[in-house]
């Protein structure tokens, strides 16, 4: 059973600890999640402003997610520790993204994959729209849209 509870202030390190790790999960070096970690940071007004959720099951966290409500809907993070990839949270986490983008009246987002999650994206529907440039990455990224499908 997974549970969603709200991001604080308080747990900036702790979500740029989480990206970091899922990343290392994909193979980066040490020296490239060390850079990362460096240049990456959550700020309180981020975190106030967006929906940020901990991701938890019944052995603490496991992973985050944040959603941007705004002129472009976006899915903006999505990260599972690497001790949960492969067991199917990931699949239990999106329906919980599209449950909270339900409860905001939003029927489509974008995303921007990272390379290794893209076949993730593509089997829960999204399709690609484009590639964005992304600097600490030096490299294209997969832009993607999802469009909630409603069931009457």
């Amino acid at each position: 059973m997974l549970r969603f509870i709200d991001a604080e202030s308080k747990h900036k390190d702790l979500l740029r600890d989480t990206l970091i790790s899922s990343k290392g999960y994909w193979g980066y070096t040490q020296e490239q999640l060390e850079q990362w970690r460096a240049n990456l940071n959550f700020e309180d007004a981020y975190i106030a402003r967006n929906i940020v959720k901990l991701v938890l099951d019944n052995t603490g966290l496991i992973g985050f997610f944040a959603l941007i409500k705004g002129e472009v809907n976006e899915l903006d993070h999505l990260w599972l520790l690497p001790r949960a990839i492969g067991k199917g949270y990931g699949n239990k986490v999106f329906e919980q993204i599209l449950s909270e983008f339900a409860l905001l009246d939003i029927t489509e987002f974008y995303l921007t994959s990272d390379p290794d999650a893209e076949g993730f994206y593509l089997k829960k529907g999204a399709f690609k729209v484009g590639e964005v440039y992304s600097e600490p990455q030096n490299r294209m990224l997969p832009r993607m849209k999802y469009v909630i499908v409603t069931r009457t």
